[in-house]
């Protein structure tokens, strides 16, 4: 583990899917606030990196919830995730799992502390519903995620790349009497049916709290039209949205401008502090 960090097992919603959290406190002073981070799809470990990735975040508690059967120490980007893994990869289990998790680990004095629970890519999609579960919520931050329901956002990209027939298909085929554990396209059944109900949009603008947006231009993952698809939804009119874009930078918000995870930091400790988040000058909504 990177210095100052420490893993803790903590039991899912089920006691056959148990969760890993990193958790770091300040190493100087108290934490002003609590930072929750839900990491994106796939089995991603981020004990190999957690120390270089939240090296400029100084003030808070921070606690990094990872998916059931993930391999913690496995690094962003893991060449295979194990058969446990994809059996119980579904956002319902993830949300419940994540739920119970931080009913366990929200004790003491922390529930006391402002908490911006932050979602990247996947991992935001189930930011609204943890509020459930969060005692003194600030905000919310989303990655390289749009904020759309999972299935508009995935239904563009596959248009983008060519694959709208496909992506039809699975869909088609999320919707057969096939059981949910049948694996298509490296996913179970239960993971596409469940990323094909899913509901983001107006859970999201129900949550009456701040969401920051922060997405890079050149995103190879997510087409700029699902970024800006957000607006024209009704549920947008309720959210209180700061929308901060970063020119030319990728899906990992890396670019020639810097490093967008590194210039996130400072202003989410501006924002604990002031108690206002920094809006960019965008001329959607602001909190």
């Amino acid at each position: 583990m990177p210095p100052g960090w420490r893993a803790e097992a903590v039991s899912g919603a089920s006691p056959e899917r148990p969760i890993i959290a990193l958790r770091r406190e300040p190493a100087d002073g108290p934490p002003l606030f609590r930072l929750i981070v839900i990491p994106g799809s796939g089995c991603t470990g981020f004990a190999p990196i957690a120390g270089r990735y939240f090296n400029g975040l100084t003030k808070a508690q921070i606690i990094v919830l990872h998916k059931p059967y993930s391999n913690v120490h496995a690094g962003p980007a893991p060449a295979e995730c194990s058969a446990e893994f994809v059996g119980h990869d579904a956002l319902g289990n993830w949300r419940d799992d994540v739920l119970a998790a931080l009913r366990q680990l929200d004790s003491g004095a922390a529930k006391s502390l402002p908490t911006i629970v932050l979602g990247i890519s996947e991992g935001a999609e189930i930011l609204p519903y943890l509020l459930l579960a969060v005692a003194n919520p600030m905000g919310m931050v989303l990655l390289s995620a749009t904020g759309l329901d999972p299935a508009v956002a995935g239904e563009m990209q596959a248009e983008r790349l060519g694959q709208g027939a496909a992506w039809m298909r699975l869909k088609e085929t999320s919707a057969s009497s096939q059981p949910d554990h049948t694996v298509v396209e490296g996913r179970s059944l239960r993971y596409w049916r469940d990323l094909f109900g899913w509901r983001l949009t107006d859970v999201l603008a129900a949550s009456g709290i701040p969401v920051l947006r922060v997405w890079g231009s050149d995103d190879a993952l997510v087409p700029r039209e699902a970024y800006a698809a957000l607006r024209s939804m009704p549920a947008a009119r309720h959210l209180r949205l700061c929308n901060w874009r970063l020119p030319d930078a990728d899906h990992g918000l890396q670019g020639p401008h810097g490093d967008g995870i590194q210039m996130l930091w400072p202003r989410l400790e501006r924002w604990a502090v002031s108690g206002r988040l920094e809006c960019p000058d965008d001329p959607f909504q602001r909190p």
